[in-house]
């Protein structure tokens, strides 16, 4: 059985490998930018395309990024369905790191667990581990 966290950990490692070979770089200031530029063996600021949040990468590597996006994020949720042991792990760990607890707003649980958890399945859970 895989634990939520090994799954989370593998949907991270396939990211960044994902990032990686589409030469995505991050940068905060223009000697980041330079530097990223020269990282991946590009000359010319137009031959960049950013993607929010300080994220470069080649305009001709754009599309392909976001296909691989794409895929891992259902490969990663297909195995978070499959690994139904692992549901009441994964609600309870995102209820805890959403302080879901201390707020008692569940919304940020539900949305991030949309199609995969119901709505009812995460406020079960929540109820069942509150503290009173």
């Amino acid at each position: 059985m895989n634990t939520y966290q090994e799954i989370k950990k593998k949907n991270a490692d396939n990211i960044q490998a994902i990032m990686d070979e589409q030469k995505v770089f991050w940068a905060f200031s223009n000697e980041q930018l330079e530097k990223g530029k020269q990282s991946i063996g590009i000359t010319e600021n137009n031959q960049l395309t950013s993607i929010g949040m300080g994220g470069f990468l080649p305009k001709i590597n754009a599309d392909e990024l976001f296909k691989s996006l794409e895929l891992e994020n259902k490969r990663y949720r297909a195995e978070l369905r499959e690994a139904r042991e692992a549901k009441e792990q994964a609600i309870r760990y995102e209820l805890s790191n959403h302080e879901c607890y201390y707020t008692g707003n569940l919304e940020p649980v539900i949305e991030l667990f949309d199609g995969l958890y119901t709505a009812k399945e995460i406020k079960e859970i929540y109820t069942k581990y509150k503290k009173l």
